[in-house]
């Protein structure tokens, strides 16, 4: 059982990472912290500015803190929603 839900939750991270784009906002399921010090906050919208997919498999997301201005990964598995925007946002 405990197999079949941690593949479940693999595929969904997968399909959410494939789904959201550079310019869309993702919402978080939780705050964020990294070393004791809340980076991003839940339900607030943050803007993906880069999409990584690592050799070793690992996927994030990049966003940009609101409080610190530092740039954070995120793991698709902390990902409750996403909004696309209405018009895409193009970088020239």
């Amino acid at each position: 059982m405990y197999d079949q839900d941690q593949s479940e939750l693999i595929l969904e991270a997968d399909f959410l990472w494939r789904e959201i784009h550079v310019g869309d906002e993702i919402y978080l399921d939780a705050d964020f912290y990294s070393s004791n010090r809340r980076l991003l906050c839940r339900g607030a919208p943050y803007q993906v500015l880069a999409k990584i997919d690592k050799t070793c498999g690992a996927q994030e997301l990049i966003v940009q803190s609101y409080q610190t201005r530092e740039l954070v990964a995120v793991s698709p598995y902390l990902v409750c929603s996403y909004e696309s925007p209405e018009q895409p946002i193009l970088i020239s």
